[in-house]
């Protein structure tokens, strides 16, 4: 029997990691790290209740989604450098989800609070909610998608990269900026039926 997996399949995740039993996010990346290293391409984090620095820091070749099955803390992600991966969070975001992101890419499904990409210098951030105020502020690069909407100040004191809110069909958009939304409702869409079954 072959274990490649068919087209379109995705590979079963490993037991869930429980965020309330390790509680300290310094055990908790160093167990996704672990997962990772070995060759997991699917990690779930469960129970997160406004845990800072999840997923914080990670640097990395890996090919992987990491879900978030709750609702993190502040600096979701932040720093994250690590081209395959997808972050996906399910619940709400702190402050700063994504913030300083070099490589990779962030799906936030719920709400997220203020900041979200601050620094941003490379990757791609999608906020599929309402985010608050101050989102993509000092964004250098990389691109952040804002599909739900906006606080004030979107975009403040941005130097570079690509920012889009999205509004209405996204009819009139550049090409190269249709072509954003487009790829940005597609990680969406494909992360947004829930975590497996188990």
């Amino acid at each position: 029997m072959s274990n490649e997996l068919a087209a379109g399949e995705s590979e079963p995740p490993g037991s869930p990691i429980s965020v309330p039993e390790l509680r300290d996010y310094h055990q908790i990346n160093a167990e996704v790290v672990r997962r990772l290293q070995r060759g997991e391409r699917r990690v779930i984090l469960e129970g997160p209740a406004g845990h800072r620095l999840l997923l914080a820091g990670l640097a990395g070749p890996w090919e992987a989604v990491i879900e978030v099955a709750g609702d993190a803390g502040p600096e979701l992600a932040a720093g994250l450098d690590a081209p395959g991966v997808v972050v996906v969070c399910r619940g709400a975001s702190a402050d700063g989800a994504g913030s300083g992101l070099r490589a990779g890419s962030v799906l936030r499904l719920g709400p997220s609070a203020t900041a979200v990409g601050y620094g941003q210098s490379g990757g791609l951030i999608v906020a599929s909610g309402p985010v608050g105020p101050r989102a993509g502020l000092g964004q250098a690069g990389g691109e952040l998608v804002l599909l739900g909407g906006a606080g004030p100040l979107a975009g403040d004191r941005r130097k570079g990269g690509r920012f889009l809110l999205a509004v209405g069909d996204g009819s009139g958009l550049r090409p190269e900026d249709a072509d954003l939304l487009q790829a940005a409702k597609s990680l969406r869409d494909r992360h947004d039926g829930g975590p497996p079954a188990g």
